[in-house]
Parts: structure tokens; sequence; C-alpha cells
């Protein structure tokens, strides 16, 4: 196997680990059912399940989100569940290490061979 390929193995790897998720969904404080446009939430309507979605109007008793193409209106009151997305610092620290020692790891190997 030639060296070009190996490293083209290795920085594959490597960008897969240090692009992993950072953001993670925090329940949303129940008396503060705020939603902001343009924010991403995770909801629960009825007992269906989560589904993740962005808003993009909000009125006093209603909701316009999409979920990826396709965009409807939720009565705020249907809404049992509702999730934000926030960054994670705890994620993104551990992808960085995580990846990083792997890369690390990778190139040592490599070498070797």
């Amino acid at each position: 196997m030639s060296t070009f390929i190996k490293w083209k193995k290795l920085l594959f790897i490597s960008i897969l680990f240090l692009l992993s998720g950072c953001y993670t969904y925090k329940p949303l404080q129940e008396s503060n059912n705020d939603f902001v446009v343009g924010q991403k939430y995770e909801i629960r309507i009825g007992n269906r399940s989560m589904e993740r979605v962005l808003v993009n109007a909000v009125t006093d008793s209603t909701l316009v989100v999409s979920k990826g193409r396709t965009e409807q209106v939720v009565q705020k009151d249907m809404i049992t569940e509702v999730k934000y997305r926030k960054v994670s610092t705890g994620n993104t620290v551990f992808g960085v290490v995580v990846g990083g020692l792997l890369a690390i790891t990778l190139i040592g190997v490599l070498s070797w061979l």
C-alpha cells in the first residue's frame, strides 16, 4: 500500500473525529416557553416521537416550524415536551481530545509500517 493512500485514510479518519457533533438538546424550562425564530428545537407533539424542527415564526398560540423541507403550523398547547439546541462544551472538548489522540496514534502506527 502506498504512503499516499495511508495518509489519505489517516486524514479521512481524523476529519471524521474532529467534525463530530458538538450540539446537544437541553430541556426547556416549563415557565419559559419563549421560542426564538431561527432556533432549532426538539419537540414532542402529543404521544409522537421527538422531532427536530427549526422555528420560522411564532405567534401567541402557534409555531410555524420546518422539518427538512416541510413547513407546518403547530399549536403550542399540543406540544408536550420541548428541548432547545445548545452547544455542548463537554462534547466539543471530548471530541477534539479524542480526535487528536487518535490522529497522533494513527500517525505513529503508520510511521512504523
